[in-house]
């Protein structure tokens, strides 16, 4: 058979998304790289392939847990490019994005069946694959490798030590008490509906009868389709079947079938329902997850323990002995994201292997929270610019693990918007710390009148604020009411660890309200505060009282509603109440409020504490409500002069917003918040400002710019507009020499 050679930096086995973004992070920073993915598609379990979504609903309690580095622009790009909002079009997207970016060669339809190692069986030589449409062999040779394969494929292959499938003791030792199944496969399917009746006649090799399931599983495909018949619903299987390597997705998929037009309580609805797709391949837990230098464990998500080595953040849920594979039904959700540490992204036993998502070093019920694709991508994206770091100053990944080493890698994370740590980067580098800092004008308050929007009514709520002050004396809430009623309130704390769920009460009272038009009503509170961040308002009794809910809030202020009026099914040991946040790329809504005393919490001082999303508190800049007839700005002042060579910008691309869990077609994709029109000055010894970076159009949520070296004592960043927001907001400058 003809042999042909293949030489790079870098190779990348799986093109999920998880490897696309190792391979295009590896890439930008220099490094060849050679993507190869055993299918025709790419995208893995987000393709056309398996149809599988991309996020899970409630997969924890923060609010601004969007993803951001390279994953929000490989996002954004499908969005832009999917206008069909269908997995066709997200897989052309992924394809065109791969196909624009040098140093990364794709491989399609190549398919790997071996592995040499080096003479002492600690590194990987090459490997070894056959393509399909070449009609040959081809020898991947390179510095480093990376698992991105879904199934530690690569790992086994190597011969690493590890671990697979299900550890059903750790599920044991969980705090579930139900019983543990090994067995879980998922696949899925599109349902459409036809002009005419179609009857359905059971296949007679189905192995099983789908009441045979467990009922968590028939649940939720009965509650998916109630919810929209058409589209494309999840078909899950939990439990104990006989000859389990001959169960595949068209067994899954028509066992469902025969029961929903046979003998299910909707075969009479069904009467039109026809079956116009399913995806061929299962996912599964029989996962090689291989042994690396940490093994991240439950309790350390659970915990939000923190590492001097993470590179990543997740929030994928945690796993429990009856959760489903592609539903977060029967999983827990999150206080917040997890730390993800390279020790578990990094072989202990091949020097050069690299790992993401599920094949890494963590356990049994880990391995499902890495496998939620936004957590996997994060993981990918670190290991590429780790694998690049590695080929710049000629080292091992483990001299990574050394605490004077990975400050390095961490810094260039931070340079890419990457999210992974709860803490502060400490970034010396950076000249905005050293600077003074004013704005044009700032938002004095929560409260935006222009915005108030339409009537909302509900019984009982959670309003999240921020306060800055050590007290607060009474809050106002624009209200109507249709009846008399004793209104009953409280406040509570946020509770530790920079999450978004309230914690200790700190007052609580009641409101007689009377019958009557809109006004602000006044709530006396009187509550001392022990310590600025998150707050909430939680309203109680409120039948029958009309409240006014603002569009567009400013960071910081949400609505929070009972989970009964959210999707069932996820397990939530936080809080009753889940944020109401958007389904379209938009800022999310609140209640029309306000605080005494005023809380000014959007200085332009916030643009340099280090910090690029909320924690506890919102952490940005933000203008006057404006049309921008006249532009909004930030100037940042020196004592001294600097030379700057570099300057990095990070708008707020509304990080409440998290994109749909499977393709669609967001019309407008463009987030308003994100700045279009900007422009960059710098001042010469004479005072005089002159322009250098003139941006139109803009769509990034994170903008980097690169020039040659200035020496001045101030720069001015002139905002001209944004792609709909009518004020201007921005989380944090940096500048470098």
């Amino acid at each position: 058979m003809k042999s042909v050679s293949q030489r790079s930096d870098i190779v990348v086995v799986g093109a999920g998304l998880s490897g696309i973004c190792a391979a295009l992070s590896a890439a930008r920073e220099g490094a060849v790289v050679n993507l190869i993915e055993s299918r025709l598609t790419v995208g893995g379990k987000i393709g056309q392939d398996f149809l599988s979504p991309y996020d899970l609903e409630g997969t924890t309690e923060y609010i601004y847990k969007r993803e951001t580095g390279i994953l929000d622009e490989v996002m954004h790009f499908i969005y832009s490019e999917n206008l069909e909002g269908n997995y066709a079009g997200q897989e052309r997207a992924l394809r065109n994005l791969i196909s624009k970016e040098e140093r990364l060669n794709l491989f399609i339809d190549t398919h790997l069946f071996s592995v040499n190692l080096t003479e002492r069986k600690d590194e990987i030589e090459s490997v070894i694959s056959f393509s399909n449409s070449l009609g040959s062999k081809i020898i991947f040779r390179a510095k480093y490798f990376v698992d991105c394969t879904g199934k530690g494929v690569l790992g086994q292959f190597a011969e690493v030590p590890g671990e697979k499938g299900i550890n059903i003791r750790e599920y044991e030792e969980s705090s579930a008490s139900s019983k543990s199944f090994q067995f879980r496969l998922a696949t899925s399917m599109e349902v459409a509906i036809s002009d005419s009746p179609k009857s359905f006649r059971c296949p007679f090799w189905l192995p099983f009868r789908w009441e045979d399931n467990h009922k968590s599983a028939q649940i939720d495909l009965l509650e998916s389709l109630n919810r929209n018949v058409e589209g494309i619903h999840n078909v899950e299987w939990l439990g104990n079947v006989k000859n389990e390597p001959d169960i595949n997705s068209a067994v899954l998929v028509w066992s469902a079938w025969d029961y929903l037009k046979n003998r299910s309580a909707l075969k009479d609805a069904a009467k039109n329902w026809i079956v116009r797709n399913f995806s061929p391949h299962c996912v599964n837990s029989d996962v090689f997850r291989c042994f690396g230098h940490y093994t991240l464990e439950p309790e350390d998500l659970e915990s939000g323990k923190q590492f001097y080595d993470s590179v990543a953040m997740g929030r994928g849920p945690i796993d429990m002995n009856d959760s489903l594979l592609l539903s977060p039904r029967g999983k827990v959700s999150l206080a917040r994201p997890f730390e993800i540490p390279l020790r578990s992204l990094i072989s202990k036993h091949i020097k050069n292997l690299f790992l993401t998502g599920v094949q890494a070093s963590v356990t049994s019920r880990v391995s499902s929270s890495m496998s939620h694709p936004p957590t996997a991508s994060q993981t990918g994206s670190a290991v590429g610019v780790a694998a690049a770091l590695c080929i710049k100053k000629k080292i091992l990944p483990k001299t990574l693990l050394k605490k004077e080493r990975i400050g390095a890698l961490q810094h260039r994370l931070s340079r890419l918007n990457q999210s992974f740590s709860f803490n502060i980067f400490e970034d010396q580098d950076n000249l905005i710390p050293r600077s003074r800092v004013n704005s044009s004008s700032s938002l004095k308050e929560s409260l935006l009148e222009s915005q108030i929007d339409e009537k909302i009514c509900f019984e009982k709520a959670l309003i999240q604020f921020s306060t800055i002050t050590d007290k607060i004396d009474e809050i106002f809430l624009l209200l109507e009411s249709d009846h008399e009623l004793e209104l009953e309130y409280r406040i509570l704390e946020g509770a530790n660890g920079g999450n978004t769920i309230p914690g200790h009460c700190l007052f609580t009272s009641s409101i007689k309200i009377s019958s009557g038009a809109a006004r602000w009503e006044r709530f006396p509170v009187a509550v001392k505060i022990r310590s600025k961040g998150w707050h909430y308002l939680e309203i109680l009794n409120a039948k029958g009282v009309n409240f006014y809910k603002i569009r567009n809030s400013p960071v910081g202020s949400c609505l929070f509603l009972p989970l009964k009026n959210f999707r069932s099914g996820l397990i939530n040991p936080y809080s009753q109440y889940s944020p109401f946040l958007p389904d379209e790329p938009n800022l999310s809504e609140s209640i029309a409020m306000q605080i005494s005393p005023r809380q000014e919490l959007y200085f332009p001082g916030n643009v340099k504490n280090g910090k690029s999303r909320p924690d506890s508190l919102p952490n940005l800049w933000i203008s006057d409500e404006t049309d921008f007839r006249y532009p909004e700005f930030l100037e940042f002042h020196w004592d001294e002069k600097v030379k700057i060579s570099s300057i990095d910008i990070v708008w707020d691309s509304t990080l409440e917003f998290l994109y749909p869990s499977r393709p669609k077609s967001l019309g407008k994709p463009i987030i308003p918040s994100i700045v279009r029109d900007y422009k960059v000055y710098y001042k010469d010894e004479n005072e005089r400002w002159h322009e250098f970076i003139c941006v139109n159009r803009n769509e990034k949520g994170f903008c980097s710019h690169h020039f040659q070296s200035i020496l001045t004592h101030g720069i001015e960043i002139e905002i001209l507009m944004t792609n709909g927001l009518n004020r201007a907001q921005v989380y944090e400058v940096r500048a470098y020499s």
